[in-house]
């Protein structure tokens, strides 16, 4: 059952309920308000004929006689009067009664006869009629009745017509305010089919870059829109990012099996190269078996390079400790000579400005960064120089490298840090195209960053930035 509907149901049940109760409220309030006012009438009607009334004396006997005024005078089509004494005898009675007379019930006469007023309600010749009965008492003496009635044709007529109209009147209040309620729920609900009907579209088109309009008031209408959008933005997201790490990964598979494949060829044609030598000389090539091992240590490197970054995207988590930089870079800065080419100075300054700055790292990771961005120096570097210097602010250090190099284009600044990627200007130079990618990955894991300046011709300045232990 749709929603819409449920809300007109319940609203026009509710409704019901209360315009039920209001018309039985008014119908029991009207219906005690008008016997109240038959029943005043009568009251004064029947005083007004007590007064007439003249109570003697007959001397000598102990005996009270009633001197009746014309009844007739006070009676009327509607009204009937009548005056019994103690016996039930009729005394006197308006004509408007005809042939009929007004009954006395036991229940009546136990109230008359304690000289209190009473009033019931009797069926008189097929007609209900209401009987006000009020006791002639002289001294303490019970001399007679007065009975004043009147029909009730006239307020019964009046409660049907009243039923009649408060029927008709909570029927047609119900129905319009169940069509006027099933306007306002498909008014209310109207956003909720917008919503309904873009997230139908989101899906059948797979167009996650779509949004829920919504101008209305920050109602739970409109905070459902906002979380609805928020949640599309993150799964917009998501998906971006799957389809990005599905082409990152489909890259790096094929980069990977054209990387190998390189050093695997050469290693096998070197291989065959000695074989056939042997068989037909009976010797072997040197030059072949340095390159075959060149080769070899190529493919290590990457193959280790490879599972880096295979534990990079595992999300692999650091083993962090505090690290004194100045110790801790004079045991591994050695291992630069054998990096450095004739015709290319290596320039280290630093000494004093790390002289008592420590950082929360893993050794054996930022030793890898630091060789990898000095190796990517030298290698680039034909002639000039490579220069290993640091700035250090309050809780940030830097540790900046320049060199004289081939540099970077401006078309492949922004590419430098995705895997296998090589620019134009250094394909002759040796690599795998990993170095940068896994130097960024080490940066992120120790909360740094790195970031590359690079002129082409001129050469290139890389800089990481790292935050320190604060003392």
């Amino acid at each position: 059952m749709p929603i819409r509907l449920k809300l007109t149901l319940w609203y026009s049940v509710v409704f019901l309920v209360v315009i039920t109760l209001f018309c039985t409220y008014l119908y029991l309030f009207f219906s005690h308000r008008e016997m109240n006012q038959i029943d005043n009438h009568l009251r004064d009607r029947g005083r007004e004929i007590h007064q007439s009334i003249e109570i003697v004396d007959i001397f000598p006997l102990p005996i009270r006689k009633l001197v009746l005024p014309d009844i007739d005078v006070f009676s009327a089509p509607e009204l009937y009067l009548q005056i019994v004494n103690p016996n039930g005898e009729i005394l006197s009675r308006s004509e408007s009664l005809g042939e009929q007379s007004l009954p006395i019930s036991y229940e009546a006469l136990s109230h008359i006869v304690k000289g209190s007023p009473f009033y019931e309600t009797k069926n008189v010749g097929g007609t209900q009629i209401r009987i006000y009965y009020l006791p002639l008492i002289s001294g303490k003496q019970f001399v007679g009745v007065l009975q004043v009635a009147e029909s009730l044709y006239g307020f019964h007529r009046s409660l049907t017509n009243l039923r009649w109209l408060l029927a008709i009147g909570a029927i047609t209040t119900v129905t319009l305010s169940a069509l006027i309620g099933w306007i306002l729920a498909r008014k209310a609900l109207f956003p909720i089919q917008r919503i309904t009907d873009t997230t139908a579209e989101i899906e059948r088109e797979g167009a996650l870059e779509r949004r829920i309009s919504y101008t209305g008031p920050p109602d739970e209408i409109g905070r459902l829109s906002r979380q609805i959008n928020s949640m599309m933005e993150k799964i917009e997201k998501m998906y971006k990012e799957l389809e990005e790490s599905y082409e990152t990964q489909r890259r790096f598979v094929a980069d990977a099996s054209h990387e190998l494949r390189t050093p695997l060829t050469s290693i096998r044609g070197n291989m065959d190269f000695l074989r056939k030598l042997y068989l037909e000389k009976g010797i072997f090539s040197m030059e072949a078996m340095e390159d075959m091992v060149e080769e070899i240590e190529r493919v290590s490197r990457m193959v280790h390079d490879l599972l880096t970054l295979a534990r990079a995207d595992a999300g692999y988590h650091m083993q962090l400790e505090e690290i004194q930089l100045g110790p801790w870079i004079d045991e591994w800065i050695g291992q630069v000579d054998p990096l450095v080419k004739p015709g290319v100075d290596f320039l280290y300054e630093g000494d004093s400005v790390i002289e008592n700055v420590s950082i929360k790292g893993n050794k054996d990771f930022l030793k890898q960064i630091f060789l990898i961005l000095l190796e990517n120096a030298f290698k680039y570097t034909v002639s000039g120089y490579v220069k290993l210097r640091f700035e250090h602010t309050p809780n940030r250090l830097q540790a900046i490298i320049e060199d004289t190099g081939v540099g970077v284009s401006p078309d492949d600044l922004h590419k430098v840090f995705d895997r296998f990627y090589r620019g134009g200007n250094v394909r002759q130079f040796p690599g795998t195209g990993l170095g940068l990618s896994m130097a960024k990955w080490i940066a992120e894991k120790h909360g740094g960053t790195i970031m590359l300046e690079s002129t082409l011709g001129k050469g290139t300045k890389v800089t990481l930035e790292l935050p320190v232990v604060e003392v």
